[in-house]
């Protein structure tokens, strides 16, 4: 019953995330149209993007949540929470990192994700 009940719960959730990007794309949709502001719109987030996925919702997590199970129950709820406020602030630090160097690179970066913009007449 137990992996029912987390079956639905994560359905569920997956559910209402694939409702609410429907809605986020239709509110840019609205919002944009098709046309040069949206394609900048879409290189503007186009890194973050990329790093949300990578932190927020792919590979680390995918990998810490195994290990989180695994830490919680050889050593408790205490030695849990203290890794995973380590690991937050371990992961804040890099992240502020990543985007310092974002901004100081930003030049470079615009032309790698979006030099055909060069290109476009006007």
């Amino acid at each position: 019953m137990n992996l029912l009940k987390a079956l639905s719960t994560v359905s569920a959730m997956t559910l209402l995330s694939r409702i609410t990007g429907l809605a986020r794309e239709s509110i840019k949709a609205v919002a944009f149209g098709a046309g040069l502001q949206m394609d900048a719109f879409e290189a503007a987030f186009r890194l973050p993007n990329i790093l949300r996925r990578l932190f927020a919702e792919g590979a680390f997590s995918q990998a810490f949540v195994p290990i989180l199970a695994e830490y919680k129950r050889q050593r408790g709820d205490d030695a849990t929470r203290d890794l995973v406020g380590t690991v937050g602030a371990l992961l804040a630090v890099v992240l502020l990192v990543i985007s310092a160097l974002g901004v100081l690179a930003a030049p470079w970066l615009v032309y790698l994700l979006a030099s055909g913009f060069a290109k476009t007449p006007g």
